[in-house]
């Protein structure tokens, strides 16, 4: 039934190109709480680039996020919209919560686009964050008619068929570094690799929370290159454009001694414009840069950091499954004398340390914060109290 449906809301799709788009709507402006057709209770945010037509099919974005904020959604996406024409939508009923629930949500909300909005077919792009990011990557997945999806700050879910294999469209994941998710994100990349999907993975300096609007339209540049690249003969003045803004980003990176970042941006352009445009100098100066010694110690303190993180998290997470499961066994010295090390393994650590014990202190609470979530979790007394108790561990109110 789940698959009927995602396969029900394409044939609308198709039906809906030849339907004139609502010409009420201001451009330039978000709108909040437009009632989703068929429905009393669902509703959606939408924001219309100044550069809209009634008449001439759009380019779509489709944003989930996790606390169903259709309007918080959009805007961050409002300058790539300007940039590249994009009709934004975002739900204000999808939220964190079981997947065959959000897919209705979804197959309401795509009914409703396709039938009011003149859509490019080509052109359909998914984003979300957190939970909203497992669940684009699953619909596009499973419906393999999408052109790309931007995933913040999580991956994929642990369904087999929810994960890119041998679908078509392109994935940018985007993820600061401090966030719980950030180890995540990498092996995301190395599996996508691993397959030859199109995908690439953006780090910036940032927490478990939406990117910056700098960031998120750095990942719709990144697609509409490979929109470009698409084509059976890109003009080279477009991808030239688009190099130089990448490639000032290095030095931006260099300047702010941010040389992980640097590390990434190389390897990102040395992969998207090979073929298209001579990399001979730039190859040189990549290997010029990974023989530095600024380069090397960054990049020996992120192994160190990731090896510690492998070898923390597992135990921590596993006692803490025990202590939810028989919250009456709960050893709160334990878990006390738990954070106490990692605060003293943070004051005498490294950026990467500091970094590493952030993301997973945030882990424990964001397993243990989402044991509110009705949708997810039912919770009785002795678990809310357990909550309340693992919350006050993690960040003590003195903090």
């Amino acid at each position: 039934m789940r698959l009927r449906r995602l396969f029900l809301f394409f044939v609308c799709c198709c039906q809906g190109f030849f339907i004139q788009a609502q010409a009420t709507l201001e451009k330039g402006v978000v709108h909040d709480s437009i009632l989703v057709s068929g429905t009393t209770d669902e509703t959606f945010a939408v924001y219309l680039p100044n550069s809209f037509t009634a008449t001439k099919p759009s380019s779509l974005v489709v944003v989930f996020e996790p606390a169903a904020r259709g309007a918080k959604g959009i805007q961050l996406f409002i300058d790539a919209s300007e940039k590249y024409g994009h009709l934004l939508v975002c739900s204000n009923n999808s939220r964190n919560g079981p997947y065959d629930r959000n897919f209705g949500i979804a197959n309401r909300l795509f009914d409703h686009i396709f039938d009011k909005f003149l859509v490019n077919q080509d052109e359909m792009y998914l984003s979300g964050f957190s939970g909203g990011s497992r669940l684009v990557s699953a619909i596009a997945s499973l419906t393999d008619r999408f052109a790309g999806v931007v995933g913040c700050g999580a991956g994929f879910s642990n369904v087999p068929e929810h994960m890119p294999s041998i679908q078509t469209y392109a994935y940018v994941g985007l993820c600061g570094d401090r966030d719980m998710n950030y180890k995540e994100m990498l092996d995301s990349k190395k599996y996508l690799d691993l397959r030859g999907f199109t995908n690439t993975l953006i780090t910036f300096d940032g927490k478990h929370r939406w990117p910056p609007k700098e960031q998120i339209t750095r990942a719709m540049d990144w697609l509409y290159l490979q929109k470009l690249k698409n084509n059976e003969s890109p003009q080279p003045e477009d991808l030239a454009v688009l190099y130089k803004s990448d490639y000032d980003r290095i030095q931006e990176f260099k300047d702010k001694e941010q040389f992980l970042f640097a590390s990434e941006q190389y390897e990102r352009i040395l992969k998207d414009y090979k073929g298209h445009l001579n990399l001979d100098s730039l190859i040189v100066e990549q290997q010029f840069f990974l023989s530095s010694k600024s380069y090397k110690n960054q990049s020996a303190a992120l192994v160190r950091a990731l090896n510690q993180e492998q070898k923390l998290k597992p135990k921590l997470v596993k006692q803490m499954s025990l202590d939810f499961k028989t919250p009456s066994k709960m050893n709160s010295d334990w878990w006390e004398k738990e954070m106490a090390k990692l605060d003293r393994l943070k004051e005498k650590g490294d950026k990467e340390t500091q970094k590493m014990i952030y993301r997973l202190k945030f882990d424990l609470f964001g397993r243990v914060y989402a044991r509110k979530n009705p949708l997810m979790h039912t919770t009785d007394k002795p678990q809310a109290e357990l909550v309340e108790a693992f919350l006050e561990i993690i960040y003590p109110k003195s903090d």
